[in-house]
């Protein structure tokens, strides 16, 4: 081989690998990418300022998994860098804290956590994420690549029955994290999880349907290969465990907080010295532990409900006053009813220096209570915007869609033939057009209301020459030339219908290659959606307004034509840009529930203004109510 074509082979090698990232640059950039993620999320639930609260566990208290010795002495994993073996006196007690001694260091890889409903597993299993990131920073960079990135995701969404677990969480990732976009990110991350790079930690195994639980467990005892953390209500997963258990799994259960540690916890967050009425309530936690009150505020909810719902200097002898009531006997679920119902009230007041709320409160309730109510109905906690369209009729979007595009499209063909052919052959092409437009339109609003939003990426050609994207193309090339040849000649009808093609298949393109949430927040994929289809319909426009130049350009001349064309182009354009998004046909919905349900005509703005009074939270794209029994209680008012 001359050195010439040495050079060659080197060059083209290091072209292809360039294609594909190594996986260590890969795993390095999710690391990166959950830590924003799941950084974002501690800060809106409280748990980096203040300080977490100080929730305990210890060993399972029902049968839930088997013996923790089997799970200790298992040799399936080594323990990570830093970390030592997991003893079985280990797993007896301990702190929230110390669960990445129990997940870095267990034999078998696998931890069950459970805990009653409000003990804090969610928090638990964000603060054992971001130690988990931050302990692998530490390590030395050579001995990185041999410590997992874990990811956080619930069960909704899987079918065990019929989908293996490494394919859903491919999908998964590859819907969640932009670097694994489009068909070769899903088979990255596939990849990842087959080597051992990335953890897995499940949250929510009581939420899925009963009947799938037993089933779950049984395909993660079969297929999951990396190392497995599993959140679930107790009662639930030890009646999931009558059936089957996670085998070799070490199992803790989360603890109520004692009255003492619940007093100095509160005691921690309050000025200094503490007003009167919070002296109050510290003492009765201190003096009777036994009382409604000190029951009630064992639970890390409404612990952190007394944290962030009584804000002012003495504004929490309310609650006192509500529990010494006379006459009342007020039990622990009382109480936690009674602060659940301050969450709205302390939420949509104005503050002291700031603005008045953008929502009143009864705005706030209603909304958020429908919210609530079509959650549970598709039994999620995830809102996602783009699904949001579901909850009104389909058949005026539908229409709507059908009428923009036919008025979009007829303008554009009027622009472009009127002054080259006259207003007689100009009126025969807005029809046609206009009824192209429509039809393509109407079966926009059919389809396009079906899938997630997109996302720009970069430009890979290959999808635009396969098969469908050709077809898409053709077909739609064949009906523009048949319209539209009647009207300006055969041969120009073909001109047209060719450009329709090219268009039609370039769009084709940047849908398949867009298709993928955005990690960062609902409202970076929404605009990113928005985005995406302007750049589709922007390149449609421009082809179909070349075509379109060229063609009048033997009329009028070429810079006549081209004027005209690209005019056109702009129209039609901007029409497919606004229509394609799926931020269109959510909009629309917006539209239908502000005249049927009274819910703001910018529900975005108002979920993101709810995010912002730490109602809610986000989770990727996705909102969640920052406390779920929020979402149970709204949804029974």
């Amino acid at each position: 081989m001359t050195s010439l074509e040495s050079f060659g082979a080197r060059l083209l090698g290091a072209l292809a690998r360039s294609e594909v990232p190594e996986p260590d640059y890969l795993i390095n950039r999710l690391g990166a990418a959950v830590q924003e993620q799941w950084t974002r999320a501690a800060a809106e639930r409280g748990l980096l300022e203040p300080e977490p609260i100080p929730v305990r566990w210890r060993a399972a208290s029902v049968p839930i998994a088997g013996p923790p010795l089997a799970a200790a002495h298992s040799h399936r994993f080594m323990p990570l860098p830093g970390v030592t073996a997991v003893q079985e006196k280990m797993l007896r007690t301990g702190d929230v804290l110390d669960l990445y001694e129990l997940y870095a260091g267990l034999g078998s890889g696998r931890l069950v956590i459970a805990g009653p409903p409000g003990s804090g597993k969610s928090s638990a299993a964000i603060l054992l994420v971001l130690t988990a990131l931050r302990q692998r920073t530490l390590v030395p960079q050579d001995a990185q690549r041999y410590v997992p990135v874990p990811v956080l995701f619930t069960f909704h969404g899987w079918d065990p029955v019929t989908q293996p677990i490494e394919d859903w969480l491919a999908v998964r990732l590859n819907q969640t994290y932009p670097l694994f976009a489009g068909n070769g990110g899903a088979v990255q991350a596939a990849e990842l999880l087959a080597t051992g790079k990335i953890a897995v930690i499940l949250d929510g195994l009581d939420e899925i349907p009963q009947s799938l639980r037993s089933v779950a467990l049984r395909a993660l005892n079969q297929q999951a290969t990396f190392r497995l953390v599993i959140l679930s209500r107790s009662a639930e997963l030890a009646e999931t465990a009558t059936h089957v258990q996670l085998e070799g799994a070490a199992a803790i259960e989360l603890q109520d907080v004692d009255p003492a540690t619940a007093a100095d916890y509160l005691a921690r967050s309050q000025l200094y010295p503490p007003p009167s009425g919070w002296r109050e309530l510290i003492a009765i936690l201190h003096q009777d532990p036994e009382s409604p009150l000190a029951q009630a505020l064992r639970s890390p909810l409404a612990l952190a409900l007394v944290r962030d719902t009584y804000r002012g200097a003495d504004d929490v002898r309310e609650l006192i006053d509500f529990v010494v009531t006379p006459g009342h006997n007020i039990s622990r679920e009382d109480i936690e009813d009674h602060l659940l119902d301050r969450v709205l009230p302390a939420a949509y007041v104005q503050r002291p220096g700031s603005a008045p709320p953008l929502y009143d409160l009864q705005t706030a309730k209603l909304t958020l209570s429908y919210i609530a109510m079509q959650m549970s109905r598709e039994d999620t906690r995830d809102l996602e915007w783009w699904r949001i369209s579901a909850w009104a009729p389909a058949s005026p979007r539908i229409v709507t869609t059908g009428l923009i595009a036919a008025l979009g499209f007829g303008l554009g063909a009027w622009i472009v033939t009127a002054p080259v052919y006259g207003t007689a052959t100009a009126v025969v092409a807005v029809l046609a057009a206009g009824l192209a437009g429509g039809i393509a339109g109407a079966l926009i609003g059919v389809f396009g209301g079906r899938r997630p939003p997109m996302r720009i990426r970069l430009i890979k050609w290959r999808p635009v020459f396969r098969l469908y994207s050709i077809a898409i193309g053709v077909a739609a090339g064949l009906l523009a030339g048949f319209l539209s040849g009647p009207a300006i000649g055969l041969v120009a009808g073909i001109v047209a219908g060719s450009g329709t093609a090219m268009a039609g298949g370039f769009s084709r393109w940047e849908a398949a290659g867009g298709r993928t949430s955005s990690l960062v927040s609902p409202t970076a994929s929404w605009r990113s959606d928005r985005s995406c289809g302007l750049a589709i319909g922007l390149a449609a426009g421009l082809v179909a307004g070349l075509v379109s130049g060229l063609i009048g350009g033997f009329a009028i001349g070429l810079t006549g034509g081209l004027a005209v064309g690209l005019a056109a182009g702009l129209v039609i354009g901007l029409t497919i840009g606004l229509i394609v998004p799926r931020t269109w046909s959510t909009a629309l919905a917006f539209v239908q529930l502000a005249r049927r349900r009274h819910t703001p005509i910018r529900l975005l703005r108002f979920l993101e203004d709810a995010r912002y009074r730490d109602v809610l939270r986000t989770n990727g794209p996705a909102y969640q109510f920052r406390h779920l029994r929020l979402q149970d209680r709204l949804t029974k008012q």
